[in-house]
């Protein structure tokens, strides 16, 4: 879940290279905090005891990164007797990839079951290491999730993984200090944002809107909500578009903010971040819907203040939205146990009590199952730090304008860290925004090319 509990990203202004980072806890934070400010549903995981595997059951093995996803194995491995889970946290993000990738080409040790970021997903498909669901009855489940989560799962006929957790983009705001400079609510429009920057900073130099996230995950966000389309996928051929009109319209638009310093130097999740949030000098951040667990922790002081809203849209009568995180799971074609393996995977990511036990305790997965958004428990949560707000609500409405139609590539390894290294000119002054967009437009058809693909 990239943002959630994985991030690759750029860490701070003006660095000499990328710097790859996974996070334990909520995109940002080193540590799950303890108290998300009243966002824990009404029903946490409950321990099971240990659990003996039945004599005759098939072993199936599994790796995920989620925190207290092993009660939910055990809840698993009680009420089964035919297939037992045995359950590995093999780190978080790019280190279980890295493992993954050692066992592949070992051919050995390789998971049945495991967890994979929406954005990973196109390169293990194309390298032929996911199983097709499909062949097991997947589609079966598909009206159980939010449709664009299933697309994220399926390329054609197949499908290549259950979705388990997603990162709609929203905004969030200290309406106290909206409110101190004559801004009666969160920006509706880019337009507005960019107004509400200006006014803010040049009321008090020390004091800004927001800031610029460098984490890739973010930007792709933004691209998804524009409308853009960088790649389009079918099979071996591929559309690489960094150069639209919808993608240089985000580039742009980030980059003149830049440029004119009416948002924040300060890097998100840094130290001086997490100041500038308690003090107000920074009003609004926009992230995935796991933001709150990295502003409650960062801004304790100013609990109660803060409200969520949806993201500021294009034009005025838009309802767009693009996700920053999420993740799936999959069955691996080395498993041995396949029909063992998407029994267990379609139950942890359809069960009713286990999917709603996942948002809370310290897993808090936002939910991509439609009883887990319909639930009252769920959706009717006020959240203390959000002055009671039942935030959840505005999520969900978040959650159902995400563009369905959004790809990745299947080498978001190279793309990201293009985009990355390429960013740190931006932030220097070497590079314009613009250019960024052209050179990753130019070096991803390349790529694409030198691996074998057939490029529009």
């Amino acid at each position: 879940m990239i943002g959630r509990f994985a991030r690759v990203g750029v860490l701070g202004r003006g660095l000499m290279g990328l710097v790859l980072l996974s996070v334990v806890g909520c995109s940002g934070t080193t540590a799950t905090p303890s108290s998300t400010g009243g966002l824990v549903p009404t029903l946490p995981p409950v321990p099971t005891p240990a659990v003996t595997a039945p004599p005759n059951a098939v072993h199936v093995s599994f790796w995920s990164w989620v925190p207290d996803i092993n009660l939910q194995v055990d809840a698993f491995n009680a009420s089964h007797t035919d297939v037992f889970v045995d359950y590995t946290n093999p780190g978080n993000g790019n280190t279980e990839y890295a493992k993954f990738k050692t066992a592949l080409q070992a051919g050995n040790d390789i998971p049945d079951v495991i967890q994979i970021e929406y954005q990973h997903l196109p390169g293990f498909i194309s390298r032929g290491q996911l199983a097709n669901l499909a062949n097991f009855g997947a589609n079966d489940a598909k009206d159980k999730f939010v449709p664009w989560t299933w697309s994220q799962v399926s390329q054609g006929t197949g499908v290549f993984a259950y979705p388990q957790d997603a990162g709609p983009m929203i905004l969030m705001c200290n309406k106290n200090i909206l409110t101190k400079f004559g801004i009666s609510a969160p920006p509706a429009t880019w337009a507005e944002f960019a107004t509400d920057a200006a006014t803010i900073h040049k009321a008090d130099s020390k004091s800004y809107l927001s800031n610029f996230t460098d984490d890739q995950g973010w930007f792709f966000g933004k691209l998804w909500q524009a409308g853009a389309k960088p790649f389009v996928v079918d099979g071996s051929n591929i559309s690489i578009n960094f150069t639209s009109k919808e993608a240089l319209q985000v580039a742009n638009f980030w980059g003149d903010l830049l440029k004119s310093g009416n948002i924040s130097p300060v890097a998100t999740w840094s130290n001086d971040w997490n100041s500038a949030l308690d003090k107000g000098n920074i009003a609004c951040w926009d992230a995935g819907a796991w933001g709150p667990e990295s502003v409650v922790p960062a801004a304790p002081d100013t609990k109660g203040n803060w409200v969520i809203a949806t993201m500021p849209q294009w034009s005025a009568d838009a309802k767009a939205n693009g996700a920053y995180g999420g993740s799936a799971i999959a069955v691996t074609n080395a498993s041995q146990n396949k029909k063992g393996a998407d029994e267990f995977a379609r139950w942890l990511t359809t069960d009713p009590k286990a999917t709603l036990a996942l948002t809370g305790g310290k897993s808090l997965l936002f939910p991509v199952q439609n009883s887990v958004i319909a639930d009252a428990s769920w959706t009717g949560a006020a959240d203390a730090f959000f002055g009671g707000q039942t935030t959840h609500q505005v999520m969900a409405t978040a959650m159902a304008q995400v563009d369905p139609s959004f790809g990745w590539s299947p080498f978001t390894d190279f793309v990201y860290s293009t985009y990355g290294t390429d960013l740190v000119q931006v932030h220097s002054g070497k590079m314009t925004f613009a250019a960024l967009m052209a050179d990753l437009q130019a070096k991803s058809l390349q790529y694409a090319k030198d691996q074998g693909f057939t490029v529009k």
